[in-house]
């Protein structure tokens, strides 16, 4: 699987949300993903509903993760809380909120 194809999964469900409706996650999340050939930086801007490639200058969270940890992460067969422990993922930010990022991606 490719960065594509989880962005594309994220883009999926950001625009299934309601934007009227009740939302358990309000936040703009700098998600910088790790491959072999550098570092794919995209924005998960969810009080927009929008994902964008790009850099945001003011991010809630900012989330920097491998992309196997990252395909396991949005798998469920890792939990940002072992990816932690492992040193898998790193995390600034509202660490709340970005355990909330996984409910969404």
């Amino acid at each position: 699987m490719t960065v594509e194809t989880i962005i594309e999964r994220i883009k999926v469900r950001v625009a299934a949300v309601d934007p009227n409706g009740p939302r358990k996650v309000l936040g703009v999340f700098q998600l910088n993903i790790k491959t072999e050939t550098g570092v794919e930086q995209w924005i998960v801007d969810l009080k927009q509903l929008k994902v964008d490639a790009g850099v945001t200058a003011t991010p809630d969270v900012t989330v920097t993760v491998g992309l196997e940890s990252m395909l396991a992460i949005s798998g469920k067969t890792l939990t940002i809380t072992d990816a932690l422990k492992d040193g898998k993922i790193e995390i600034t930010g509202d660490a709340d909120l970005a355990t909330k990022l996984a409910e969404v991606i």
